[in-house]
């Protein structure tokens, strides 16, 4: 019984140390909720009408709206097909992250008068213009490329930045080489109808590139021709599913949650190994006082232990100056060629010998005793005078 309630007297007074800890942690992890809840929500999105960052296209969407156009953002893939059932839009579609399955897709083929599509990839290609085809990331040398065709926005525009993924197709404009050098592909590229349009330049349409060469023209013109445009950006609440909710974590590879439970046992097990205390703590009488040599002697072995010779010479030199102005009676904010020069005429020795034991950089601890010894002479000689 003795043993069992010693035992227990331990477990309670470290579960008593504890409280303070776990109180801490719920606090954190409080504090830490209500910041993801109630957060700054800034839309960083690429190619969003919302980003005003390089990478947006507030700037584009703002200057279409000037000219009477009417920017829809639709919210989910039913909003979208809904406001192109309207008539008189362009769909302009970006999805890198290839959320729409080739079924949503060929909903949104022919859904609207004139769709345009940044950086595509095959499969989008396949399914909303079946004539064009990716031909690989372009060089960006040289920085502008010309329109070679013959459609108006691209001649309008006359020229805009390369870069960016090339295309092949009906209608080629501003061709340039691939990054491998052994094709060509265009930054532009329609059908024969011109009712579809790729663009493989972002630069055409972020902020930070609009207003470079001719891409604001071919932008405005590009996205213009219609009353309406349905700015349509998939996010993940779009891929298809069979009636139940997106839940993002059947996205995650299967080895992610038991991992976050192994991080999360061994977190609580580091911190109940660190933050138990290692004993009572030690009562002192405040203030403690502690002598000047004591305290000397202690930041110069500190320096002896981690080999700090410059800096304890930088110490020892800018300490030196310092009295000098003031034996010198030179204002605080003198430099070191001001001190010299009044210790040069006050001692009578030459500047360059001054200068040549001040600016001195040891290199050993032989060598920062013999320098500290010739700064206290220098200071001997002014106090002499």
């Amino acid at each position: 019984m003795g043993n069992g309630g010693t035992v227990l007297d331990t477990a309670r007074q470290r579960f008593r140390r504890s409280v303070p800890l776990l109180l801490l942690l719920l606090v954190i992890a409080a504090v830490g909720a209500l910041t993801l809840v109630t957060g700054p929500t800034a839309d960083t999105r690429p190619l969003s009408p919302g980003n005003a960052s390089p990478t947006g296209s507030r700037a584009l969407i703002q200057v279409l709206q000037g000219q009477g156009i009417e920017a829809v953002r639709p919210s989910s893939y039913e909003e979208a097909r809904a406001t192109l059932t309207q008539g008189n839009a362009t769909l302009f579609l970006y999805d890198p992250d290839r959320w729409l399955n080739d079924d949503q897709l060929a909903g949104l083929a022919g859904a609207s008068a004139r769709t345009v599509l940044a950086a595509p990839t095959a499969d989008q290609l396949e399914v909303l213009a079946p004539g064009v085809s990716v031909i690989g990331p372009l060089v960006s040398a040289p920085d502008v490329v010309e329109a070679q065709c013959d459609d108006d926005d691209a001649r309008s525009a006359g020229t805009i930045t390369s870069g960016g993924d090339g295309y092949s197709g009906p209608v080629e404009c501003f061709p340039a080489a691939t990054a491998g050098q052994d094709a060509v592909g265009s930054s532009y590229v329609t059908t024969a109808d011109k009712d579809i349009a790729v663009i493989g330049s972002l630069e055409v349409l972020d902020n930070g590139g609009i207003s470079s060469a001719g891409n604001a023209a071919l932008a405005l013109r590009a996205l213009g021709r219609e009353p309406v445009l349905v700015w349509y950006q998939p996010t993940s609440a779009d891929v298809a599913t069979t009636g139940t909710p997106v839940d993002a974590r059947n996205l995650l590879p299967e080895w992610v949650n038991p991992l976050m439970v192994w991080l999360l046992i061994c977190s609580v097990l580091a911190i109940l190994w660190r933050g138990r205390r290692l004993g009572p703590l030690a009562v002192e009488p405040l203030p403690v006082v502690v002598g000047a040599a004591e305290t000397a002697e202690g930041r110069a072995r500190l320096y002896q232990d981690s080999k700090s010779v410059p800096h304890a010479a930088a110490n020892l030199r800018a300490a030196t100056l310092g009295r000098m102005a003031a034996r010198l009676r030179l204002p605080r904010s003198s430099t070191h060629a001001h001190i010299l020069d009044a210790a040069a005429v006050r001692t009578g020795r030459p500047r360059s010998d001054l200068e040549r034991i001040v600016a001195s950089i040891p290199n050993g601890n032989r060598e920062l005793v013999q320098f500290s010894q010739e700064l206290l002479d220098v200071e001997k000689e002014l106090d002499q005078q």
